[in-house]
């Protein structure tokens, strides 16, 4: 098991411009050209308020080692099971649980360990999202799924990906930077945020500059799903095994789309670009004024990519 510490993760992401330095050398090496299908999607600019969550079940499923709190959309069609950011909760894909089930899908979304309705992580045996995430599929049931994670839910998406090709049809990764811990991936990393910065406002951070100025509304909603989401603590899970553009290359098997903002800070295009180079079966989609938050932030555009690429990746198990 590879554990993450928070702490360590966020200086990951904010690192200090004092690492400035190794960005040049940083660059050099990483792979930041992708042959990927590649398409730009347009913004929208009016919003409708988040919709009220719509579910055939809910409960607190318990686990061997914890309790995830989760719903259930039910139906006869492949399983959709949607993984949160760390700003999040299963709470956050109001705009993605009904559309994606009008579609034909069973849409599963839950909480990970340490968030709003879950149980709590142990410092001492943290355990990982990613068996948590196979474990909750066993008690529902459910032999194979499509996977979408944002931000750090993208974390245990890939991590369950590259270890179980065969229980995922298909893996989004949206606006994350998937726990890819290649030097030369986390030195360019670090130079991105100003030592700090983080930390001062989540949705500063998170959120892009065209939605906080264009929908205040939506914003607070969002804000009112963070200050909800974690339930306190240092330690974050980590993943089974380490993920690197090494494992990348040689075991990911399953079709991914990456989608990201134009706007987003901690992985805006060109850092997708180069994930993409790692990846055989990938599509990427950058969505206009979106920042981190973007399934968030551009629903429209986001359902309707993601949708669209889970028609084009059916199960075919299943035909």
């Amino acid at each position: 098991m590879t554990g993450v510490d928070r702490r360590m993760a966020l200086a990951a992401l904010a690192g200090s411009w004092a690492g400035a330095p190794a960005l040049a050398a940083a660059a050099a090496s990483d792979k930041t050209m992708s042959t990927a299908r590649e398409r730009l999607m347009p913004a929208q600019t009016r919003w409708a308020p988040a919709p009220p969550l719509k579910f055939a079940r809910e409960g607190l499923a318990k686990l061997a080692e914890t309790s995830l709190w989760f719903q259930d959309t039910g139906g006869p069609g492949e399983a959709v099971v949607l993984l949160h950011a760390w700003t999040g909760s299963y709470a956050a894909w109001a705009y993605q649980q009904g559309p994606f089930a009008a579609a034909g899908y069973r849409v599963v979304s839950y909480s990970m360990r340490g968030h709003y309705r879950s149980g709590t992580i142990d410092p001492k045996a943290p355990g990982t999202a990613t068996a948590d995430l196979r474990a909750l599929l066993d008690q529902l049931a459910i032999g194979r799924a499509h996977l979408v994670g944002t931000a750090g839910g993208a974390v245990p998406a890939i991590d369950f990906a590259l270890s179980h090709p065969d229980r995922t049809i298909s893996a989004t990764f949206a606006s994350g930077h998937m726990g890819i811990s290649d030097p030369d991936f986390l030195a360019i990393g670090s130079t991105m945020f100003p030592k700090g910065v983080y930390g001062i406002s989540h949705a500063f951070s998170e959120v892009g500059p065209s939605y906080r100025a264009g929908n205040p509304e939506g914003l607070a909603a969002w804000e009112a799903l963070d200050r909800i989401a974690w339930q306190g603590g240092d330690v974050r899970q980590g993943t089974e095994k380490p993920v690197t553009f090494a494992r990348i290359d040689a075991e990911l098997r399953v079709p991914v789309l990456l989608i990201t903002g134009d706007s987003d800070l901690m992985m805006p295009p060109s850092r997708m670009r180069g994930v993409a180079s790692h990846m055989r079966d990938c599509e990427l989609v950058v969505v206009s004024e979106a920042g981190h938050s973007l399934h968030w932030e551009q629903p429209d555009a986001f359902n309707r990519a993601v949708i669209d690429f889970l028609h084009r990746h059916a199960d075919a198990s299943r035909r």
